[in-house]
């Protein structure tokens, strides 16, 4: 796992136009965070490489990439060769984030991808951009113009995708919490997976997801952040809620989050999922386990527990409206206390 100094990255959903898009990648590249995340999400907001291809060309220094694509929505060979566009656009910045499908799969009528698939399709991406060529679905792919080496991670809520991260992946963008005990499982499944295909865990790149939030206190922080945790949330009920740490009897809670979640309002602030955590009294549980949220030294406090449990990068969503009012919190007020 990556050592050394404490990283931040950003991820934004481009619901807004390019242009203003392109302006939270510079103010997140100017404020100091080490990578940009934007969310591929093709019935809800702008087109993920589009946005990016702007985003890289108006920065310097930032690592971007999307966070996540989905085997559901693109053929590997096209994902391949976007990847590789995009590193000719940023020399050494791209990275590419995999998932199994979440509002991009869900708002077509399709469910998210199998394990299998997901594994399937993360190495035919990778013999893609290195070799020129994969079998998938058990038919041919090229890609003829371009050898690159893009760092690949998966997107994992759950026992069984952090540990094939471990196994196939070079890094792993973990959504399971930021609450002590469930760090260090989460670091020994990633481990196990990498340990199991004879990899060393060692070299694999974490990063936690929270949700986020600088206010003055805690509440107001919340307030902003619901639809963020109503994502948490009802990703603790996908495929299989075994093993990912819920309380016995949060569980019926959980499950009717699950039930209930609207993907057509999936991280809008205007949506009714916000409203769906409150009816069921899940809003302090799922901002303690997924959230880094209240004044800066309630952020810095909660981050401390996080870091002290092992983990050392964290890749944090916004989808709040005054994204540059946050950043600059972010890097004056806690930023500060990691670097």
């Amino acid at each position: 796992m990556t050592a050394g100094r404490i990283a931040f990255g950003i991820n934004f959903m481009p619901t807004a136009a390019p242009s203003e898009v392109v302006e939270w990648a510079r103010t997140a590249a100017a404020t100091g965070f080490d990578r940009l995340g934007i969310s591929d999400s093709q019935s809800l907001c702008r087109d993920v490489y589009m946005t990016l291809a702007l985003c890289a060309a108006r920065t310097e220094r930032i690592q971007l990439g999307p966070r996540v694509i989905t085997p559901v929505t693109r053929h590997p060979a096209v994902a391949a060769s976007a990847a590789a566009t995009l590193e000719d656009i940023a020399p050494g910045r791209t990275l590419l984030g995999i998932g199994t499908g979440d509002s991009a799969a869900y708002n077509i009528g399709h469910r998210a991808a199998s394990l299998a698939e997901l594994a399937e399709y993360t190495g035919a991406i990778r013999g893609l951009l290195t070799e020129g060529r994969a079998t998938y679905h058990g038919k041919p792919a090229r890609l003829t113009w371009g050898r690159v080496r893009v760092p690949i991670y998966l997107a994992a809520s759950g026992p069984k995708t952090l540990r094939l991260a471990g196994a196939i992946a070079d890094g792993a963008v973990i959504r399971t919490g930021l609450l002590p005990d469930i760090v260090r499982d989460s670091i020994a499944q990633v481990r196990a997976g990498a340990l199991e295909a004879g990899r060393d865990p060692d070299q694999l790149d974490l990063w936690w997801w929270p949700d986020v939030n600088v206010a003055a206190g805690y509440r107001e922080g919340v307030e902003e952040i619901k639809m963020s945790l109503a994502m948490a949330g009802n990703h603790l009920t996908r495929f299989t809620t075994e093993g990912k740490h819920i309380p016995p009897e949060l569980l019926p809670r959980i499950k009717t989050l699950g039930e209930r979640y609207a993907f057509a309002d999936h991280s809008l602030p205007q949506g009714g999922n916000g409203q769906i955590i409150d009816d069921l009294g899940l809003v302090d549980y799922l901002a303690d386990r997924f959230a880094i949220v209240g004044t800066p030294g309630d952020c810095v406090k909660k981050l401390q527990r996080a870091i002290d449990a092992g983990a050392r990068q964290f890749w944090m969503s916004v989808h709040f409206d005054d994204k540059h009012r946050f950043m600059r919190d972010w890097a004056r007020h806690v930023m500060p206390a990691f670097r």
